[in-house]
């Protein structure tokens, strides 16, 4: 493990450039870039003419001790606690598209859910995540073609707040994404070019070239609040890198006190960042670095990625423990952070057990069927390819219907999934090929308890009692009785499966907003439906 330094309290003598965009390339000139100790004395402009008549009486002072870690103290509850050891925390995979013109503005890239990625070559590939020790039990691994996206919405507490996680990077990159969280983040922030916009909000933890002869650092907090202006930054000034093929626990404190830097005139919020549970940077008055104000607060669009952004390289590595605390923890709490986990921990990734045991596919070529059938028989439906017909649900009923459901029990998503939309036609808005140019889609659910919502907005992930140890046989060959109920604004969708062996299980999506007119349709992919 790297030796962990306490910074200097930094301060500038001129003010950062601004930079088309947080993920940009351009980097500050170095005499903005590198903030310098400000003294209050100019220095002399000529050398003492005489030398001291007399010895000091004192030794001289001591240098300043290197920090210590504080005793722990107990945590208050988080605000956000994800563990990312695989279990159902509503995080989703984010997937690199093509940017729309006018969605973002200020972006080089989109970003959309999705269970697949395009590879170097063009073919399209499925996102495997994977899993191994981390720091406390099973952490999550990002293989670089794909980003985590976590259900975070902004924080009532304002300019209070703790970040805290633990990560271990296979590869970083220059203004690269590790966790970058914010409003209106691929957005340009000119309010003259695109009034239209909201205010750019957003702070990134990542790496620069700010250090000593362009020395690499890691982790540099680097936030921006276009309302305001501010762009600082905030970095342990020991020109290294921390949780490069090491563990590093990264936790940053905003204390909610507000301050003037003098040389720019604007607002910042005092901050500390710790690592490994140890203070590394104090931005205090006078201190270039610092926070935006209300860089956090709670909007419509706010996001929270691990590994994305619009812009650059995208991360691979580990992370592990993401905390969000709605308070400024002590350092005491910090170092209790810390202490939970096991820094020396030695991480391998591994695909998921149906996957890395690369099993063999469901045979399922003497099934004899008693219904409609939906997709191929051979389990080799693709994504998207097949749709039953929609059928209407009315604003204050429950329509119900039966299918067995096959499988090649290859992954958990290949498995049926249910769409919800608001007209009764071929699942798309393409008029020429038998759509409707007013189609919407509200929400598609996914039998392996992954969901979205109209423009990959998201939707709550569905309760269930699923054995995911043997989920992908149990699914082979169940039954499941399915009811869509349109509550008028809210629609609910509830599956009871029972395994062929004559296991219940229940799976249940409730609150899926939509607005009037209810249809759904079924699809499926790399299986197929029995529908009776």
């Amino acid at each position: 493990m790297k030796k962990k330094v306490l910074a200097a309290l930094l301060s500038a003598t001129m003010v950062m450039s601004m930079m088309t965009a947080c993920g940009g390339s351009e980097q500050p000139a170095a005499s903005e870039s590198t903030p310098v100790e400000s003294s209050s004395e100019a220095a002399p402009t000529e050398a003492p003419t005489e030398a001291p008549t007399e010895a000091p009486t004192e030794a001289p002072t001591e240098a300043p001790a290197e920090p210590t870690m504080a005793d722990p103290e107990d945590l208050p509850e988080a605000l956000y606690h994800f563990t990312m050891d695989g279990t159902d925390e509503g995080i989703k995979t984010l997937v690199r598209v093509e940017n729309t013109p006018g969605e973002n503005t200020g972006a080089t890239h989109g970003i959309a859910e999705g269970s697949t990625y395009i590879d170097k070559d063009g073919a399209e590939q499925p996102i495997v995540v994977q899993y191994a020790n981390g720091p406390v039990g099973t952490c999550t691994y990002v293989d670089g073609n794909f980003g985590l996206g976590f259900p975070v919405e902004g924080f009532e507490s304002g300019d209070a707040y703790t970040i805290s996680f633990w990560m271990n990077a296979d590869r970083l990159s220059t203004y690269g994404p590790t966790l970058q969280m914010g409003s209106n983040m691929g957005m340009s922030g000119d309010p003259v070019a695109h009034p239209e916009e909201g205010p750019v909000k957003w702070l990134n933890f990542t790496q620069s070239e700010w250090g000593a002869n362009s020395a690499k650092i890691f982790p540099v907090v680097w936030n921006r609040n276009s309302e305001t202006g501010v762009w600082p930054w905030v970095y342990a000034a020991d020109d290294s890198i921390h949780g490069k093929k090491e563990w590093v626990l990264v936790t940053l404190v905003s204390t909610g006190t507000r301050y003037t830097f003098a040389e720019d005139g604007l607002d910042r919020i005092a901050c500390q960042l710790y690592l490994d549970g140890v203070l590394a940077f104090d931005a205090v008055e006078g201190t270039y670095g610092g926070l935006s104000p209300e860089l956090l607060t709670p909007s419509d669009n706010f996001e929270c990625y691990f590994g994305i952004n619009y812009w650059d390289t995208i991360f691979k590595g580990f992370i592990d423990e993401f905390y969000i605390f709605d308070e400024a923890l002590t350092a005491g709490q910090v170092a209790s952070l810390y202490l939970e986990g096991d820094p020396t921990v030695e991480s391998v990734a591994e695909a998921p057990a149906e996957i890395e045991a690369e099993p063999v596919a469901n045979d399922n070529s003497g099934v004899v069927t008693t219904g409609t059938v939906l997709g191929s028989m051979a389990c080799d439906t693709g994504f998207w390819t097949v749709h039953s017909e929609p059928i209407q649900v009315p604003s204050g009923e429950s329509v119900t219907v039966n299918f067995k459901n096959y499988t090649d029990g290859l992954a958990n998503w290949n498995n049926f999934l249910v769409v919800l939309q608001n007209v009764p036609a071929v699942h798309s808005a393409d008029t020429a090929n038998g759509g409707d140019a007013n189609y919407k889609e509200y929400a598609v659910m996914r039998a392996d308890n992954f969901g979205w919502g109209s423009g990959y907005d998201g939707i709550a992930t569905a309760e269930c009692d699923w054995n995911w140890d043997t989920f992908t046989k149990d699914m082979n060959g169940a039954d499941v009785n399915l009811t869509i109920t349109n509550n008028g604004e809210t629609a609910d969708v509830v599956a009871v499966v029972t395994t062929a062996e004559g296991t219940v299980y229940n799976q249940k999506y409730t609150g899926v907003a939509v607005d009037g007119d209810l249809y759904y349709c079924l699809t499926c992919e790399k299986s197929f439906l029995d529908i009776q």
